[in-house]
């Protein structure tokens, strides 16, 4: 019986051994240059890719807003939104996040002035960061619609939020890739 099982495992290993030769190679997919930005303000690097440009914070709150290269900005674009600021407390934990989405975010952001939310979505991230708490759903401002997924990596005594926002113009890499990819290698450094 021992001997059976032992010729099967090992026919079995060889098998396998000739069929992953076998396949077709995966397709190449194009995939952006990526640049590491080290923010020196508040310590922390990510990447984000090569070619897309950072516009100007219109809101003041010191977020740093990318967009694709060949970008309209003029008459609005999709982009990336990344926030940290230092809170002097400790960072919620992914409970605390999580109970407090789904209390009443929906409230919250028609009080903030948006005139309709729908597909409001949360669920997590494991980063090598850590936990992260990934809130999605669509607004409606103005009649527009505006699709956004924002990224919550608990980090020490800071709030980081890394935002895509999709007004409907498609990008490769999509604005929530490359918001996902910037929280993936979101690093703390020192």
């Amino acid at each position: 019986m021992k001997k059976q099982l032992s010729l099967l495992l090992a026919a079995g290993f060889i098998l396998t051994l000739l069929l992953s030769g076998c396949g077709s190679n995966p397709v190449a997919v194009d995939k952006p240059e990526w640049d590491t930005v080290a923010d020196s303000s508040n310590g922390f690097s990510y990447e984000v890719p090569a070619d897309w440009t950072i516009t100007e914070d219109a809101t003041g709150q010191g977020c740093v807003i990318y967009v694709p290269e060949d970008a309209d900005i003029t008459s609005g674009s999709s982009n990336v939104n990344i926030l940290v600021q230092s809170t002097g407390q400790k960072a919620a934990s992914a409970k605390e996040m999580k109970a407090a989405f789904e209390s009443d975010l929906e409230g919250q952001l028609l009080a903030n002035g948006f005139e309709k939310v729908e597909n409001l979505k949360i669920d997590e991230l494991k980063a090598p960061i850590g936990t992260v708490s990934v809130v999605s759903y669509d607004i409606y401002v103005g009649g527009m619609k505006f699709s956004q997924t924002q990224f919550y990596p608990l980090i020490d005594d800071y709030v980081v939020v890394v935002t895509a926002t999709d007004i409907g113009i498609s990008t490769t890499p999509s604005v929530d890739e490359v918001a996902e990819y910037v929280t993936l290698t979101l690093k703390k450094e020192g």
